[in-house]
């Protein structure tokens, strides 16, 4: 039996060494975060490793590190930075095409489609001639944010990269020995601890496996009209998966400005198809359609992610998507949806503990 005031300073001790703990780790926790979604993701993966061709579990984490820093984390930095560097080049394109561009000329361009008098007209498009240099300068601004945000410097860059495969390493190895030691010191009831932990990971699972799949298809889908239409495929493409990663809007960030812009250069069919594969293909058949069922059937091979309000509540995704990018920057794409579902999953434990003592009335 434990002396008087004892367990209370043994709980204090133990908030101490938390705080301690997340102070220290603090520079680290982003990527120590991405890699546990990362691990938990593709799980799976290093578990048939071990049972096919490599029963070491040194061996077996290594090469499923390889294969997740080749096959994911490089080429999509590597997208993300082509990307934000050829929309830098083409933002000051299109400053300088505007500079030479003379109202004149502009009628002439968008005078035909433009439903207003043609005097106002001319005090738009005066208008904004004037302040074109300013908004493309805050656009340019952005981008650059963008690019150090996702990169900082190189120094920093590789750093987080690699400090992030090497606790995927460990996290593969010793994740099931991690997750039986914090059911073991959680005060909470084993069925609980061990509901969280599944929860977790299925919706890790599902949110990364399911947003990368509706990506991958997106974007390629707006390569493949772009080559057809005569445009950059690579750069639409890759812009079109990024902005995808935002469910319902994320997509159409990119082909209704797209459309826009061809409509005002006279390419009235290729605006027209653009924003058809947007609307129907990108929007209708992907997003609405293949989002739901590829999410439908993950949740079927995943234990502990059915019926899981976090991954279909639209509004939540895209608010904590948002939320996510506003926090984090590019890793709020994965962070913000995983944060909220958890949060969602922590609900509905308590419920589960406490339900009969809540009022239903």
């Amino acid at each position: 039996m434990m002396r008087p005031y004892q367990e209370g300073f043994l709980l204090l001790l133990i908030i101490l060494a938390v705080g301690v703990l997340v102070w220290l780790f603090a520079p680290f926790w982003q990527a120590l975060f991405l890699g546990m979604i990362l691990a938990t993701a593709t799980y799976s993966g290093y578990e048939a490793i071990r049972q096919r061709w490599i029963s070491n579990s040194n061996g077996a984490a290594l090469l499923m590190t390889a294969v997740v820093l080749f096959v994911i984390v490089l080429p999509l930095g590597y997208l993300l930075i082509k990307v934000s560097l050829q929309a830098g080049a083409l933002y000051g394109q299109a400053q300088s095409w505007l500079v030479q561009l003379t109202p004149a000329g502009a009628l002439a361009q968008v005078g035909q489609w433009l439903p207003v008098d043609e005097s106002i007209q001319q005090m738009l498009l005066s208008q904004l001639q004037q302040k074109a240099g300013m908004m493309l300068e805050w656009v340019q601004q952005v981008v650059v944010g963008t690019l150090k945000v996702l990169l900082g410097s190189t120094t920093s860059f590789l750093s987080f990269i690699a400090l992030a495969m090497f606790a995927l390493f460990f996290f593969y190895r010793d994740g099931a020995d991690i997750a039986r030691h914090l059911v073991i010191l959680s005060p909470l009831e084993n069925s609980l601890d061990r509901l969280l932990i599944q929860r977790f990971n299925a919706l890790s699972t599902v949110l990364t496996l399911s947003v990368l799949g509706v990506a991958l298809l997106q974007g390629l889908s707006f390569a493949l009209i772009s080559w057809v239409l005569g445009l950059p495929g690579v750069f639409i493409g890759v812009a079109v998966a990024v902005a995808s990663f935002i469910p319902v809007v994320g997509a159409a960030l990119i082909w209704v400005p797209l459309s826009v812009y061809m409509l005002a250069q006279g390419q009235w069919v290729a605006a027209g198809l653009l924003a058809f594969w947007g609307a129907v293909v990108a929007g209708f058949l992907i997003d609405n359609l293949v989002r739901p069922w590829l999410i439908q059937k993950l949740s079927q091979r995943v234990e502990g992610a059915m019926d899981q309000p976090a991954t279909n509540h639209t509004l939540l995704t895209v608010l904590s998507t948002l939320a996510g990018l506003i926090h984090f920057g590019v890793l709020g794409l994965f962070f913000g949806p995983v944060l909220a579902a958890m949060a969602i999953t922590i609900f509905e434990v308590y419920e589960r503990r406490y339900g009969v003592n809540l009022d239903r009335s």
